[in-house]
């Protein structure tokens, strides 16, 4: 039998929820407070068209975000730079119990990041 693969689907609508990419246009420019607060929004706001909980836990850094997927737990910590670059961390809700067989540690990375269509458990 011929296995068949299928297309997974977009993670937002194809006009990203009508949110205003203009600031990818625009050439960084260092220290620039007002253009960092553009792209931080638009950033905000296409995740948030994804389906995602989008939150600020520091005002004070307003670079910093807080993604939440309520359906897999996972949360992701990302740290915008001015420079358009970004430094994330990925965390999940879920703890792994001690004696876990490496097999089943590997597995379930391998499904959080989805790092191959092949992993089952």
């Amino acid at each position: 039998m011929t296995e068949v693969n299928t297309v997974s689907s977009p993670i937002a609508a194809y006009d990203w929820g009508g949110v205003d990419t203009s600031i990818d246009d625009e050439a960084p420019e260092l220290l620039s407070e007002e253009q960092f607060d553009r792209h931080i929004e638009a950033v905000a706001a296409l995740l948030a068209a994804a389906g995602l909980e989008v939150r600020r836990p520091d005002r004070r850094n307003p670079g910093t975000l807080e993604i939440s997927n309520r359906t897999t737990g996972y949360t992701l910590e990302l740290d915008l730079r001015d420079d358009r670059g970004a430094h994330w961390t990925l965390s999940a809700c879920d703890e792994i119990p001690e004696g876990t067989p490496a097999l089943d540690l590997a597995a379930r990375i391998a499904l959080m990041l989805s790092a191959s269509g092949r992993v089952t458990r």
